[in-house]
């Protein structure tokens, strides 16, 4: 099991002595001075996951990728001070990003540390932020609990000295980090239910599958799934099961709505956490009634619960982000940028893209997702940074 870097209880507190958070050494020093140790716990934010809700494993020859990249790190790996911030417990996070975030450090040295928090609420974020920001940390890389509020979080830390990227979602145009690095969850949703309502015939009955409503993702895909659906007229969404946030959640509820819709000829799931509840709902309708019709499913990411079902013709293909890429080029980046790179155009989205798994690629997909990432690597002096 992976064991979270400790982030203390101290740096959540630190926010509300300071009036100003400081990008800088000097704030490091004050922050130091606020310390009361009779009052600040050693608790830390626990880890979502572990190895074994992982897939099968991402390798990406990261030197043979940057072969023809110029860039060389300017100074010690301990002076680049990147702090990575995930706003709930997630699938996603743990499984992926985190892959490539540690790809990054064994590379290059330098200490990336993290933490997930507790809800998917901006004002936590902006706490827990502000509290590494007065702790000494200046490169940020960070999920927008709220893709508009986000943006003044982020303008505040630029104008204080730090850079920022967003990944795994998009703010708000005008954004105000310099980059976001993330799938785009609206068309990857989009052409997901596509997808589905062509397996189905353009006919039949679907149950959409959610997971938690903070989450501005799950918001972003559920309006992307009922305009592909829309776009059917012999298809409906029968039900729409919400608000799932733990995979035996989402089992309850998969298995009710089954229960619930006997008619029911479509499922889609957008999310990795639900997605696992899915499999695991399908995996005991079918083995109560293997003479059930087939319902036609789609979920997201590539849980070994997914790829399971997928081998046994029980889900019908899985969306695959590059969730490995989103972690280490934007640790990457960040160092770039702190070593005076900037991005060719400031906030630009940089998508990182996505697959689809289904019984013709189930076995081998790790090469599409590997390929990508290389593809991305190469291409980060050559499309998205300059030096000045």
């Amino acid at each position: 099991m992976r064991k979270m870097k400790k982030v203390a209880a101290l740096l959540l507190v630190m926010i509300m002595t300071l009036s100003m958070m400081a990008c800088s050494s000097g704030a490091a020093g004050d922050a130091e001075k606020e310390e009361d140790t009779d009052t600040v716990s050693n608790e830390t934010v626990e880890e979502s996951g572990n190895e074994e809700d992982k897939g099968a494993v991402v390798n990406v020859d990261t030197q043979a990728a940057a072969s023809g990249n110029e860039y060389v790190m300017q100074k010690a790996p301990s002076e680049y001070k990147v702090f990575c911030y995930w706003p709930a417990p997630d699938t996603f996070f743990d499984s992926y990003c985190l892959e490539g975030i540690e790809a990054f450090e064994a590379q290059y040295g330098v200490d990336v540390e993290w933490m997930v928090g507790t809800d998917w609420t901006q004002d936590i974020e902006n706490q827990s932020v502000e509290a590494m920001a007065a702790s000494g940390y200046d490169l940020f890389m960070i999920l927008s609990a709220d893709s508009s509020g986000a943006n003044s979080l982020y303008k505040e830390l630029r104008d204080n000295g730090c850079h920022v990227i967003n990944y795994c979602n998009k703010v708000d145009d005008p954004a105000q980090c310099e980059a976001m690095f993330s799938s785009d969850n609206s068309v990857n949703a989009y052409a997901s239910a596509k997808e589905l309502c062509e397996r189905m015939g353009g006919e039949g009955k679907i149950i959409h599958v959610l997971e938690n409503l903070n989450d501005v993702n799950t918001k972003i895909r559920q309006e992307a799934v009922e305009k592909a659906v829309a776009e059917y007229p012999g298809i409906t969404i029968c039900q729409t099961v919400a608000d799932i946030t733990t995979v035996d959640e989402g089992y309850e509820k998969v298995t009710d709505a089954i229960a619930s819709n006997p008619d029911a000829t479509g499922m889609i799931c957008c999310a990795g956490t639900a997605s696992k509840g899915v499999a695991n709902a399908l995996a005991d309708y079918y083995g109560s009634n293997p003479d059930a019709n087939h319902i036609y499913c789609a979920t997201m990411d590539q849980a070994e619960e997914v790829l399971a079902g997928i081998k046994k013709g029980q889900i019908d293909y899985t969306v695959a982000q590059n969730g490995w890429a989103m972690g280490y080029v934007s640790a990457l980046s960040l160092c770039m940028l702190d070593d005076g790179w900037v991005p060719v155009t400031d906030g630009q989205f940089i998508d990182t893209g996505y697959i689809f798994i289904d019984q013709n690629n189930v076995d081998t997909w790790q090469s599409d997702i590997e390929a990508a990432a290389t593809e991305l690597i190469a291409s980060l002096e050559t499309k998205w940074f300059k030096q000045p």
